[in-house]
């Protein structure tokens, strides 16, 4: 986090296996409209794009250790810090993003708004995102960026007085409420004093497997890790999943379902000699989407929890986006020539059990009656793994295992 005297705009997105927004859709008996899963894809290639490159470019950063972010709640948030922004500096966070130069503002904001609503149609699954702006009574955000943001991204607008405890306590009830209490301490009050804007985003949710794990199934096995040694797991164990093995370059994986859900959980298991990452920077969602209905599967999938937090300045400036981290950079729009973006801050949790998956982010910017094969796949070293929309093939969350957690 940089420490300067000029003004700056902190970003915050938060991110779990469930989302919100500053609104909610709640479900309803009518078919989502197809236009709206067509208008996102624009908005799910970038979100792909753009989570796949991070989480490559920063696990071989960390060197194998686990690696777990949320690419929807990162997009959003900064997506929605881009439409504040101008000149180069505008151009430099798209190629972060991903999104295409000739992609106009309006076609961004519109595949971002339907791709939002794609998701928060879920049925099945909770699943919730939520855009938050906070602004100190020293320097507000200009009323046309606010107005944008709330038209576009549904983002609630506040104004506090940064200097003040009050004013993180109050975003850390935001936090805290979004993510169903999952992310806490995402700003301190130490940092928030030396912002002058905060723009957060929130992912929160919460699934249960189509074929649940046997508890009765669920045993301590080993888990090799990268490094050589070992480590004791509680294994779940399902011995027959129909349709869900998967096969492609150097890696074979488990495509696992929720219940009345268009979310798919994938476990990508890379071939020995390979990394998580190696098969993540190569993977296409296509290879994903479908496999041979006649394997039933026989899965052993660690029962494990992650907690993550990372500062995502670097990886970003690496990606093409330095040109916003300066006091030179140019977002005018959002409501002063002073502000540049100090930091992008991601904090997220899994927890994967017998019976589902809950996931949080935050950010601060998915049988025949023939005669049939049997496939044992078990994931005791490291893998990879994605949480995605089958509709729109969005990734909303991605990650490398290297240590099973707790």
């Amino acid at each position: 986090m940089k420490r300067k005297t000029y003004l700056w705009c902190g970003m915050v997105v938060i991110g779990l296996a469930a989302a919100a927004l500053g609104f909610t859709f709640r479900p309803s008996d009518k078919p989502l409209d197809p236009a709206f899963i067509a208008q996102g894809k624009a908005a799910s290639a970038a979100v792909n794009d753009m989570g796949i490159r991070m989480v490559v470019d920063l696990a071989a950063q960390r060197r194998q250790q686990n690696v777990f972010i949320s690419p929807l709640s990162i997009f959003m948030a900064l997506a929605m810090t881009e439409s504040g922004a101008g000149g180069a500096t505008r151009n430099a966070m798209r190629q972060a993003l991903a999104i295409p130069q000739n992609l106009t503002d309006d076609q961004l904001r519109g595949s971002a708004s339907a791709l939002m609503k794609v998701l928060q149609a879920e049925r099945g699954a909770e699943l919730s995102i939520a855009n938050g702006l906070w602004s100190d009574r020293s320097l507000p955000m200009s009323a046309e960026f606010v107005k944008r943001c709330r038209e576009s991204y549904q983002a609630d607008a506040t104004t506090l007085n940064f200097g003040q405890p009050s004013a993180a306590a109050e975003i850390e009830k935001w936090v805290k409420e979004k993510t169903h209490g999952k992310i806490s301490g995402l700003i301190s009050p130490e940092q928030l004093r030396s912002m002058r804007a905060l723009l957060t985003n929130a992912v929160y949710f919460h699934g249960t497997w189509s074929d649940q794990f046997p508890k009765n199934e669920t045993h301590q096995e080993n888990f090799r890790l990268a490094s050589g040694g070992g480590k004791k797991v509680q294994m779940m164990h399902n011995p027959s999943i129909s349709g869900a093995y998967r096969k492609g370059d150097g890696f074979e994986a488990a495509a696992l379902d929720y219940r009345s859900s268009h979310i798919r959980f994938y476990a990508i298991l890379p071939s020995p000699g390979s990394s998580p990452e190696q098969v993540l920077a190569k993977i296409s969602m296509q290879q994903l989407r479908s496999g041979p209905r006649e394997i039933e599967l026989d899965l052993r999938l660690p029962r494990f929890t992650l907690d993550y937090k990372e500062e995502l300045e670097e990886s970003l400036s690496r990606m093409g986006m330095s040109a916003a981290f300066h006091s030179g950079a140019d977002f005018a729009p959002m409501g002063s020539p002073s502000f540049f973006l100090g930091g992008v801050v991601h904090k997220t949790r899994l927890e994967v059990d017998e019976e589902g998956t809950t996931a949080a982010a935050a950010t601060g910017g998915l049988i025949s009656a023939s005669v049939s094969r049997v496939k044992t796949l078990v994931f005791n070293r490291p893998f990879a793994l994605l949480l995605c929309d089958t509709q729109t093939n969005a990734i909303l969350f991605a990650g490398v295992v290297y240590e099973p957690g707790p």
